[in-house]
């Protein structure tokens, strides 16, 4: 079975913050509803600093984790961990300005090593 993913909208080049996060909700949300209201759930500030945290850590072409936005940027923890961090680099991915380069053990300490996907700028 193949997947359509609707292509995208210019999330993060809109004037407004809020708009882009609304629009990261309109896109995710014909494929994964949850996903979607997750995006819509997110502190409107916390998930511009997120996104400005991601663009920061992007930009160095370098390999990354959630969990460095936390520790090399000052990115304060999201009100809903489990479900936030998953919409923030869903809506990123999809809009194409990092990409999944594989799986390293989380460098979070409450998460004793376990799984967590590796990403990088998409330039």
């Amino acid at each position: 079975m193949t997947r359509t993913i609707p292509p995208t909208l210019p999330l993060f080049e809109v004037d407004d913050p809020s708009k882009a996060r609304q629009r990261a909700a309109q896109q995710i949300r014909p494929s994964n509803p949850g996903l979607a209201e997750a995006v819509e759930a997110a502190d409107p500030d916390w998930w511009d600093q997120a996104v400005a945290a991601v663009r920061k850590l992007a930009a160095t072409g370098a390999p990354f984790q959630a969990y460095d936005l936390v520790t090399r940027c000052g990115l304060p923890e999201p009100s809903n961990p489990a479900k936030q961090w998953g919409a923030l680099f869903a809506a990123l991915s999809r809009e194409g300005l990092i990409i999944p380069t594989g799986y390293g053990h989380s460098r979070r300490p409450t998460a004793r090593s376990s799984a967590a996907r590796i990403w990088r700028g998409a330039q």
